[in-house]
């Protein structure tokens, strides 16, 4: 019987899963621990830095994975930073 190998590249998509549990761990953060005024411009700044990572480090490494997954956290980010704390 044949034995499926595992493509190596398969996994590279964990980049963009780990990159939204990291939005997501500082967005819980920012709205509930986190009690100040103005801190939706707080978790505004660490979406764009996070954004900003994620472009210097697709010129370095997984260049498609990195693009994408900056792509989502620019998307669903700051999406969910208006919503979160318009509520």
């Amino acid at each position: 019987m044949e034995t499926q190998k595992k493509d190596p590249g398969s996994n590279k998509m964990i980049v963009v899963g780990i990159n939204l549990a990291i939005l997501a761990a500082y967005t819980i953060y920012f709205r509930w621990v986190a009690n100040e005024e103005l801190i939706i411009l707080a978790e505004a700044i660490f979406i764009f830095l996070h954004v900003v990572l994620c472009l210097i480090l697709a010129i370095f490494a997984l260049r498609k994975e990195f693009l994408f997954s900056a792509l989502v956290v620019l998307l669903i980010g700051f999406s969910s930073c208006w919503v979160v704390f318009s509520i």
